[in-house]
């Protein structure tokens, strides 16, 4: 059974970035997007990126923990968050993006 492939987007800039509002409005735009925040990116959280469409959202649990910032409901926690991110690139990705 093939797979659909999906847009990738790795997101790293803090909210009000103008970086971060073009990741987000690409991501909106794709329909089939999966959004990872990693470094200052998990503030977004905060914001209700978590209300954000159809894409799915995962975080990098060292980041989390760092900022003292709690996932919701819909936000995947990922403990090998790079080797996910990876992974997720090579074998589901139709275009990866970063932020």
């Amino acid at each position: 059974m093939k797979q659909e492939k999906l847009d990738v987007f790795l997101l790293t800039k803090p909210p009000f970035s103008s970086r971060s509002e073009l990741c987000l409005k690409l991501a909106a735009r794709s329909g089939k997007a999966r959004l990872y925040l990693a470094g200052d990116g998990v503030y977004h959280l905060l914001g209700g990126v978590e209300e954000f469409s159809k894409c799915e959202i995962y975080a990098c649990k060292e980041d989390l923990e760092a900022r003292a910032i709690k996932a919701g409901k819909k936000v995947t926690v990922l403990d090998n968050f790079y080797s996910d991110f990876i992974e997720d690139i090579m074998e589901h990705c139709r275009h990866e993006y970063t932020y």
